[in-house]
């Protein structure tokens, strides 16, 4: 088990519960200084989990994965966007769409991934109404199982499928997590770039427990996460498959600390030609 070091984090560092967020946290176009011919895959990438469950009544503490609003989590630098549909959202899907969009429109250098899962009573007709925005945004929506270099991906959604979606990127489960731990990360991860990763997109879950709220499973599960991010900029000779990592509740200093692994990845790009893209994932 790979353990994380208490000196690397504190609870400020990780973990964040504050809906207020400061201009000078802004990322807003971090991917700008990455080549063009760059694959996605090779780029580490913050994210969130259930990005829009911002639940704030009276099982909130049981509920609620963010406190930052879809267009904050843009500004901070979050470029992974999982989205959980159910019967009940306060944000019509198109206004998602278009929010993105008109980011994207505002700063061409960066790309959004997005993941929409479907729950509840009207599954089907979300799932209808899905697609037809997305074929109403075709031409700024990456539909390809094909992973795009930063040149495709710039300015543009790239859709991950789903058991509903066919349409879109590919993606499997990497398992760097057992019982909310990470585990032989650095073998998992060679593994992974042989076998899987020349391909598809890997995700890597954490699944939550039934007596922990998302909070308090992000509290700790980030320390993991941050330790992991800071021991691969460090010692890991598997360079560009860290990823995205999709995160509740994380830090402004989480979420930069990510976006700097990729001076060490563009700066091994040449070299290494990374073809692995790998979702570190909380679930």
């Amino acid at each position: 088990t790979d353990k994380p070091t208490n000196l690397l984090w504190s609870s400020q560092t990780v973990f964040n519960k504050d809906p207020n967020l400061n201009e000078r946290s802004y990322n807003l176009e971090w991917m700008k200084s990455i080549p063009e011919e760059t694959p996605l895959s090779a780029i580490a990438i913050p994210g969130t989990h259930e990005s829009l469950t911002l639940y704030k009544g009276l099982f909130a503490s049981y509920l609620q994965s963010q406190v930052w609003s879809l267009k904050d989590q843009l500004n901070v630098g979050v470029r992974y966007f999982d989205f959980h549909w159910m019967f009940w959202q306060h944000t019509e899907l198109d206004n998602v769409f278009r929010d993105i969009l008109d980011f994207l429109r505002d700063h061409k250098s960066e790309t959004v991934i997005l993941k929409v899962t479907l729950h509840g009573l009207y599954k089907k007709k979300v799932a209808q109404l899905t697609k037809e925005l997305i074929d109403n945004f075709r031409n700024k929506i990456w539909t390809k199982t094909m992973t795009p270099n930063m040149k495709d991906a710039r300015g543009n959604i790239v859709f991950l499928q789903t058991d509903v979606f066919h349409a879109g990127t590919e993606n499997h489960d990497s398992r760097f997590f057992e019982r909310n731990r990470l585990k032989n990360v650095e073998e998992r991860l060679k593994q992974i770039k042989s076998h899987i990763c020349e391909h598809h997109i890997v995700v890597t879950e954490t699944s939550t427990s039934l007596f922990n709220s998302p909070k308090t499973f992000a509290q700790n599960v980030n320390k993991w996460l941050y330790n992991f991010v800071e021991r691969h900029k460090k010692i890991s000779k598997n360079y560009g498959c860290l990823g995205v990592i999709s995160m509740n509740f994380p830090s402004t200093q989480l979420i930069k600390n990510i976006i700097q692994k990729n001076v060490l990845s563009a700066f091994n790009y040449s070299i290494l030609k990374p073809n692995c893209f790998i979702l570190t994932h909380s679930k």
